[in-house]
C-alpha cells in the first residue's frame, strides 16, 4: 500500500472549537465583600481608637484589667487593658485605653484617681462603687503640653477643673485638727472647703490651700480675717473663761471661719492665689497684727509662779506683746536669785507712741519713759485660774533707773507688787522692831526712878514746911507708880511685849498670806485647800 492511500485526509478529521474564557467569576464576590468589610472595620476602629495611657498607683486595689472603667462625669471613656507591678515592686503600672476625644485633655494638668467609698469632711463619697466596683476617675486639664504618663492621686481631689470659685492658701504654725474637706464658714454658712495642705519649704509651718465656692469668693477681701474654728474653744486665760464653737461639724472635724473688719469694708476683693495668715483664735485674727517685732527682758526678783510663755504684755492695759522666755539666773552684785523675763514687743505700737511725743526713736522714747517712771510689773490678770500677765506702767516713789543693754537687749527695771511691798515693808519693820533692846531700856528707866527717888528723900529730910513735905511725897508716890509701871512685872511691860509678838505673828501671817496668793490666788474665791 502506498503512503498516499494511508495517510488521513483532511476531511476526515475532527475539527477543533476555540472558546474564549470569562475574565471573573461570581465565586470570589463573598471574599472581595468580607475583605472590604474587614478594612472598613479596622479603619473605623483605628480612627474611634483613642490614646493609650499609663497611669502610676501605690497600690492595685479595686483594679482589674478588662473590667474596671475610667470615667468623666459618670460617661465612660475608656477602660484599664493591664496591670502590672513595676520593675522596683513599689507601685504599679496601669495600662489604659482611652477614646479618641480624650487625646485633646491629655496634659501636664490632667489627674487621675480611683474612685473608692471614703469619708472626708464630714461627707461620705464613692458609695455607688459598692455594687459596681471601683473606677478611675479622670479631671481633663486645659493646658499644658501632652503627656502620656500620669501619677495617679491617692487622695481625689475636693474641688475638679471647672468648679466656679478661687483658690486661696493660708499660713498657719501646725495644721490642728484640719483635714481635706473641712469647711469654711461665713457668718455661720459654709462657703468652702480645705482641698490640700502640706509643709513650707523650710519646714517652720504648714500652708494650707481652700477653695471658696462662686458667689462667695467675692466676700474674700485683702483685709480678710481667717481663724481656726476647729472642736471646741475652750481657753482660761487672764480673761477668764471663753467658750465658742463653730458648728457640730466643725466640732467633730474642724474648720475655718472667715470674716471682714467692720473698720475695712472698702478694701478690693482678693484674687486667686492670694495669701492669708491663719490664726488660731478670732481674737487673734482680729488684733491688729504687726510683722516686726522687738525684744526686751524684765528681772524679777519675786516669784513668777503663773506666769507663761505666752502671757500677755500690756502697756496701760493696752495689749501691746507677748512672753516669749522665762529664765532663772544668780546676781553676783546683789547676792539674789533673779527671774529674767524676755518679751516680744510689736514695734510699730511703739513708733506710735513715739511719734505723738515728736520722736521716732523707740529707745529714745523708752528712756524718757523710763525716767517718767515706767517700770515692768508681774500683776494676777484671773484670780480663778492664776494666770499672770507682765504689766508695764508708771508708778510714783520709785527709785531711778536707767535702761541698759544686755547681749544687745535692752533691760526695762522693775517694781514688785504691792502685796510684796507690804511683806517686805513688814518684814523689815519687824526686824527694827526686834532689836530694840527694850529690857535694857526698862532696866535704864527704873535706875532712873530710883536716883530720882533718892534725891526727892533727901529732899524731904531737908524741907521744913508741911507743904513743901506733901509735894514731895507725892512726887515720891509718882515715882513708885512710874517704877511699878516700867517694872519687868508690870502690866504695861507685859502688854507691850505681847504686842510686839502679836506684831510679830500678824507679821508672819502676811507674809505667809502674801505667799498663798502668789502661789494660789484662786484661794480668794475658792478658799484655802484642805489636805
Amino acid at each position: 500500500m502506498s503512503e498516499e492511500n494511508t495517510a488521513p485526509s483532511s476531511e476526515t478529521l475532527p475539527q477543533a472549537s476555540i472558546c474564549k474564557k470569562k475574565n471573573f467569576s461570581l465565586i470570589w464576590i463573598v471574599p472581595l465583600v468580607a475583605l472590604i468589610i474587614g478594612v472598613g472595620l479596622i479603619y473605623t476602629t483605628m480612627m474611634k481608637k483613642g490614646p493609650t495611657i499609663t497611669i502610676t498607683f501605690a497600690s492595685a486595689d479595686g483594679l482589674e484589667a478588662g473590667k474596671t472603667k475610667v470615667k468623666y462625669k459618670d460617661v465612660e471613656i475608656g477602660k484599664v487593658e493591664s496591670v502590672e507591678l513595676a520593675e522596683d515592686f513599689k507601685h504599679v503600672e496601669v495600662t489604659v485605653s482611652l477614646v479618641k476625644k480624650a487625646d485633646a485633655y491629655l496634659n501636664e494638668q490632667t489627674r487621675f484617681w480611683v474612685v473608692r467609698p471614703r469619708l472626708s469632711g464630714g461627707t461620705v463619697t464613692g458609695l455607688g462603687t459598692l455594687l459596681s466596683g471601683a473606677y478611675i476617675a479622670v479631671d481633663p486639664g486645659k493646658a499644658g503640653e501632652s503627656q502620656y504618663e500620669f501619677k495617679g492621686l491617692e487622695i481625689p481631689p475636693v474641688v475638679t477643673e471647672g468648679t466656679p470659685g478661687k483658690l486661696f492658701r493660708l499660713e498657719a504654725g501646725d495644721l490642728g485638727s484640719l483635714d481635706y474637706g473641712s469647711p469654711i464658714y461665713y457668718r455661720g454658712i459654709k462657703i468652702g472647703q480645705v482641698v490640700g495642705y502640706g509643709l513650707r519649704e523650710n519646714g517652720e509651718g504648714v500652708i494650707i490651700t481652700v477653695f471658696v465656692d462662686a458667689p462667695y469668693d467675692a466676700y474674700v477681701k485683702d483685709s480678710s480675717r481667717f481663724w481656726l474654728a476647729s472642736g471646741m474653744d475652750l481657753e482660761m486665760g487672764t480673761d477668764g473663761i471663753r467658750f465658742n464653737t463653730e458648728s457640730l461639724v466643725s466640732l467633730l472635724i474642724g474648720g475655718i471661719s472667715l470674716t471682714n473688719p467692720d473698720h475695712l469694708k472698702n478694701t478690693p476683693i482678693a484674687d486667686a492665689e492670694d495669701v492669708f495668715q491663719l490664726f488660731p483664735t478670732r481674737e487673734a485674727a482680729m488684733t491688729e497684727q504687726f510683722l516686726e517685732k522687738e525684744y526686751y527682758v524684765l528681772k524679777f526678783a519675786q516669784s513668777v509662779r503663773g506666769l507663761s510663755i505666752g502671757a500677755p504684755v500690756e502697756f496701760k492695759g493696752f495689749p501691746v506683746g507677748h512672753v516669749v522666755d522665762i529664765g532663772i539666773e544668780f546676781d553676783c552684785k546683789s547676792n539674789k536669785v533673779l527671774v529674767p523675763v524676755r518679751i516680744e514687743v510689736e514695734q510699730k505700737r511703739l513708733q506710735r507712741i513715739a511719734s505723738q511725743t515728736g520722736k521716732v526713736d523707740t529707745d529714745a522714747i523708752l528712756k524718757l519713759l523710763v525716767k517718767q517712771g515706767l517700770r515692768g510689773q508681774v500683776r494676777t490678770g484671773n484670780l480663778l485660774t492664776g494666770k499672770l500677765y507682765v504689766a508695764l506702767d508708771f508708778f510714783k516713789n520709785v527709785e531711778p533707773a536707767k535702761i541698759i543693754a544686755e547681749d544687745g537687749v535692752i533691760q526695762i527695771p522693775t517694781t514688785p507688787t504691792p502685796i510684796e511691798e507690804l511683806t517686805s515693808n513688814l518684814s523689815a519693820l519687824l526686824e527694827k522692831l526686834q532689836k530694840i533692846p527694850m529690857e535694857k531700856i526698862g532696866n535704864n528707866a527704873i535706875e532712873t526712878l530710883q536716883g530720882i527717888k533718892q534725891a526727892s528723900n533727901k529732899l524731904e529730910s531737908l524741907a521744913e514746911s508741911n507743904e513743901i513735905r506733901l509735894a514731895f511725897q507725892k512726887t515720891q508716890k509718882t515715882m513708885e507708880g512710874a517704877h511699878q509701871l516700867l517694872s519687868k512685872d508690870s502690866a504695861t511691860v507685859v502688854e507691850l511685849q505681847r504686842a510686839l509678838r502679836e506684831m510679830s505673828e500678824a507679821a508672819r501671817a502676811i507674809r505667809s498670806l502674801a505667799d498663798q496668793l502668789e502661789r494660789h490666788p484662786e484661794s480668794l474665791l475658792r478658799g484655802k485647800e484642805r489636805k
